[in-house]
Parts: structure tokens; sequence; C-alpha cells
């Protein structure tokens, strides 16, 4: 049999470089500075702009959804008085919501 070996060709340039970009990057992520009053200002502001628009999206959801939700209860509700008045031999108002003779 025989056996294929393969030489990787190792560069000391290569890994000096690699050593040196990974510790400006260790060294620049230690060194990070905080945030300056006015940008922490900033900040604020836009998660406040963030938070009020997700409760007027909310709102509108939920107003939404109630609107639909009433509509298909009354429309259950008429279909059911529709066949409880049809059981009992009776005719049904949709605008009293009553069955007549």
């Amino acid at each position: 049999m025989n056996y294929s070996t393969t030489k990787i060709a190792f560069s000391g340039r290569m890994a000096l470089l690699a050593i040196i970009l990974s510790a400006f990057a260790f060294v620049g992520q230690a060194n990070a500075e905080e945030f300056t009053a006015k940008e922490k200002a900033a900040i604020a502001e836009h998660h406040q702009i963030i938070e009020n628009q997700m409760a007027k999206t909310e709102n509108e959801l939920e107003s939404t959804l109630q609107s639909e939700f009433d509509a298909q209860v009354k429309n259950s509700e008429q279909e059911f008085m529709q066949l409880a008045c049809t059981a009992h031999g009776l005719d049904f108002d949709n605008s009293t919501g009553v069955c007549f003779e």
C-alpha cells in the first residue's frame, strides 16, 4: 500500500503575523472605551423611540384583533339564533335579534 503524505508548508512569517493580529484584536477589545454622555443620551433617546413605536404597534394590533373577534362573535350569535329559531319553526330578525312567528 502506498500512503501519500501531505506536507503543509509552515511559514514562520505567517504565524508571527497571525499572532500579532490576534494580539491587536485582543488589546483593542480590552481597551474599548465607555460611551460618552452625549452618546448615552442618544442611545437612550433611540430606546425611547423604539419603546413608543412598539407600544403604538401593540395597541393597534390589539385593537384590530379585538374588532375582528367582536365581528366573529356577532356573526356566530346571529347564526346560532337563526338555527335556534328555525329549529322551533320561527323566523329570526337580524335587526332586533329575536325570533318571531
